[in-house]
């Protein structure tokens, strides 16, 4: 029998721990350990006897770890290209279960998982490989996004008048293929070697905001359409699920928010849809900020005391009435959250999205 190499595959279902059981087991720095599992296909081990690789897929396998065997003399897999992970939860009851899933696949405390769900973008894993983000997907029931910083694309926004900055920007911006309009604010699609430019340059000042667009999350508006086209009916119906009786009183509400909190690819496949059956729409790009929260009716002031309490500390001596607003800002997701919490309570509450 000859000489055989392991290589990961993915992490697969592991935990954390298993980590330390490969480092006793082959003498290697965890740290090492850690970059094999998370940055696959890797070489785990090179030219050993078929005895010791066995006993090694055999652990691995138990662990849930995903292995392959092969002969010592076949070709290695190239080195993987490496990502950020993001993670997006969309349904906001499911955010305690997703950061304790969380929690597991990192194999840190809970409210170390929080502290990176609550930083946005909510990156959560980085420098690993696209096998690592399925294994993630796996896990929770969240959305996973993954970016190649080096090779995605930005979307700047300025914010305020300052007309001096607007145009330092736009003349950084000229010397690209990037179009500009006159008092544009918001430009999307840049490079990273000019997105890095750009942050070096003016994010002293406070008033730019650069968003990965793989992590960006967008609302989609309907601004016109024709009640009487049928084809622009069945895509609002069948589409969107806007119940019939909607359809016809739009027309004096307009713009319509048709999708919320969409990612940049489905932002991309929903606009063409929408384009391809007549409507007219246009899409929003959401910033990375905080929010303040607005109660607008209390059914129970007990339920709803003890939820701002928990989030508003120093509102627990203070009686809460409607119309009542959070004393600070918070993170978007907890925004979402601190809602649920207050409508579970009775209240009518809403993120009041300003800039």
């Amino acid at each position: 029998m000859g000489l055989k190499t392991v290589i990961i595959q993915s992490v697969g279902s592991a935990t954390p721990s298993v980590g330390k059981t490969l480092s006793d087991l082959l003498e290697v720095d965890p740290q090492i350990i850690a970059r094999l599992l998370y940055c696959t296909p890797s070489v785990l081990a090179k030219e050993i006897e078929e005895s010791l690789a066995r006993k090694i897929e055999t652990i691995l396998a138990e662990a849930g770890i995903e292995v392959r065997i092969q002969e010592k003399d076949d070709p290695l897999p190239p080195p993987p290209q490496l990502y950020e992970l993001a993670v997006h939860v969309d349904d906001i009851r499911k955010f305690p279960e997703v950061n304790k899933a969380l929690s597991e696949f990192l194999g840190c405390t809970e409210q170390e998982a929080l502290k990176l769900m609550l930083t946005d973008p909510s990156i959560v894993l980085g420098g690993v490989s696209l096998s690592t983000a399925e294994a993630l997907k796996n896990k929770i029931n969240a959305e996973v996004l993954a970016s190649n910083p080096q090779t995605d694309l930005y979307t700047l926004k300025i914010i305020g008048e300052d007309q001096s900055l607007l145009k330092e920007i736009t003349q950084v911006l000229q010397k690209t293929s990037i179009k500009t309009k006159p008092n544009q604010k918001v430009f999307e699609n840049i490079d990273h070697k000019t997105s890095q430019v750009i942050w070096s340059r003016f994010q002293q000042t406070g008033n730019i905001k650069l968003m990965n667009q793989s992590f960006q999350r967008y609302d989609i508006l309907l601004h016109e359409f024709d009640v009487e086209n049928e084809e622009q009916k069945n895509c609002l119906l069948h589409g969107v699920g806007m119940p019939e009786n909607i359809i016809y009183i739009l027309s004096d509400n307009m713009p319509v928010v048709l999708d919320e909190s969409v990612d940049n690819m489905m932002r991309i496949e929903k606009m063409k849809t929408y384009a391809e059956a007549g409507l007219t729409c246009s899409y929003h790009p959401l910033l990375f900020q905080d929010y303040n929260i607005m109660i607008h009716e209390i059914e129970s002031p007990e339920k709803t005391k003890e939820v701002i309490k928990l989030f508003f500390p120093e509102e627990k001596n203070r009686t809460i009435s409607a119309k009542w607003v959070s004393p600070h800002k918070t993170n978007h997701l907890l925004s979402r959250y601190i809602v649920h919490l207050l409508e579970k309570a009775g209240c009518v509450a809403e993120i009041l999205k300003t800039e």
